[in-house]
């Protein structure tokens, strides 16, 4: 981890009008410019048009004559490609050397092409930028690392999900053959322990993808067994399950790399989300947080929720927006449930309502603390900003859903096995609360794939585990 370590440097004020930005195919920043790898757009492809797009130079006062006191180099994509290739970055002048730092990414070294405009505009007010610089006595080397380490993790993604998909299927399907409770706890205790064991690969810079592929399969297959013999107990699984919780807000706080850089985990590569928690791990974590909240039982379910919305959204922390409505709703949903409250129309209208305005309560309690992120940024843009913003989730998972036939097929298949959970009866007030939130995570993310295929595998391994434990 020592390519993490570090203090971060400010470069000092500087005037309007200073800045110039040299964007082209062929813009390498000098000898004695601060470096960086740039994601040049967001999404599976990115090109020149694009990257131009995102610069918005057109917006900004530019500095064009000979003697600018910063410059700022830009390479540009040649033609359009998958979005797997990093750029080259550089910024020149007042103060700036050795490795460039990110807000927006939080992996020092990495640089989004949406973060160039607002360091333009800062340095010409005098203001902090989002992108700094720290010292660094390998810049080539350090860049080289994590490029590599970059690649890795986007190689590893496939391994580490047929790894959780494999043992979640093969332990819940073994459970319902043979009615084995302690089968069905393992196979509710595979999400938590890939999660954490690809944690753990990333901390120790184990990035090789068969590497992660044989280490998750091992971790998996050994530990959710012998953790499942250890939780006969409701309280014991329950600490288990809400520990990874634990697990992640310590990593989101002390060193969020680590997880952007997880097999499973955010996406960096792809320019949307760069740290905190994903679409698929908040998919994973639900049935563990809304599970165990339930064996801990209802007078600790609101702290236990208040504590875990926290983890989920807080812009220091996961930075979910769409996650602290997920599990709101899972959470209130799992209150009703357990309280005997009737669910009519009128009562489900009110608990969306409530869980809408305790969102953006969270949300704008967290920016007064100083938080600072994509959602704190639309929400305090207005309503029109937040509306936009969905719309646009729509429209990305409407893209995703048509993407290819195989995209199509998965997320066919894992509706149809959502609606049949659904459906069976006796109904289990844990079960319900689940599904719930999935189809909310259906709704305000813009992942289909991976929320209805994790959420299908999630909820059939409690609903199994709740059948064979009756006998």
């Amino acid at each position: 981890m020592g390519l993490f370590a570090a203090a971060l440097f400010s470069p000092p004020e500087a005037q309007a009008h200073h800045v110039a930005v040299i964007a082209s195919q062929n813009a390498l920043p000098p000898r004695g410019a601060a470096l960086g790898l740039l994601v040049a757009g967001r999404g599976k492809t990115v090109g020149p048009e694009q990257a131009l797009a995102a610069l918005d130079l057109e917006q900004l006062d530019l500095c064009t004559g000979p003697r600018c006191p910063i410059r700022i180099f830009v390479m540009l994509p040649a033609a359009e490609h998958h979005n797997v290739r990093r750029y080259e970055i550089g910024i020149l002048g007042d103060g700036y050397h050795g490795l460039l730092v990110s807000d927006r990414t939080k992996i020092p070294g990495l640089v989004s092409i949406y973060d160039v405009a607002p360091t333009v505009r800062a340095l010409d007010r005098g203001e902090k930028p989002p992108v700094t610089s720290r010292a660094d006595s390998d810049v080539a080397g350090t860049l080289r690392r994590l490029d590599r380490r970059l690649a890795e993790a986007h190689d590893s993604r496939g391994a580490a999900s047929y790894v959780v998909f494999g043992l979640g299927a093969v332990f819940a399907l073994l459970a319902l053959a043979v009615r084995s409770p302690f089968l069905g706890r393992t196979a509710l205790l595979v999400a938590p322990t890939a999660l954490a064991g690809a944690l753990a690969l990333s901390a120790l810079e184990v990035a090789r993808p068969r590497l992660v592929g044989l280490s998750l399969l091992a971790i998996v297959g050994l530990a959710a067994p012998a953790l499942s013999a250890l939780t006969r107990h409701r309280l014991a699984l329950a600490a288990v399950l809400l520990s990874i919780f634990a697990v992640y807000a310590f990593v989101f706080a002390i060193s969020p790399e680590t997880s952007s850089l997880a097999a499973l985990g955010p996406h960096p590569d792809g320019g949307v989300r760069f740290y905190g928690m994903s679409n698929q791990v908040e998919t994973l974590l639900l049935v563990p947080g809304v599970l165990g909240a339930t064996l801990l039982g209802p007078a600790l379910l609101l702290p236990l929720a208040l504590v875990v919305l926290v983890v989920v959204g807080a812009s220091r922390l996961g930075a979910d927006g769409g996650g602290v409505l997920v599990f709101a709703t899972g959470y209130l949903f799992l209150w009703l449930r357990l309280r005997g409250v009737a669910l009519t129309a009128r009562t489900l209208g009110i608990a969306g309502a409530v869980v809408v305005v305790r969102g953006l309560l969270l949300v704008g309690l967290d920016a007064a603390l100083g938080g600072s992120s994509h959602v704190t940024r639309v929400v305090g843009d207005g309503p029109l900003a937040l509306t936009g913003e969905l719309a646009h989730r729509w429209r990305v998972s409407l893209d995703g859903f048509v993407s290819s036939w195989h995209a199509t097929l998965i997320i066919t298949a894992s509706l149809a096995v959502l609606a049949w959970i659904a459906l069976r009866r006796p109904r289990f007030s844990t079960v319900d609360a689940a599904l719930v939130a999935v189809a909310v995570s259906l709704l305000v993310n813009d992942s289909p794939r991976d929320v209805a295929a994790y959420g299908a595998l999630s909820c059939a391994a409690l609903r199994i585990w709740k059948d064979v434990r009756r006998g």
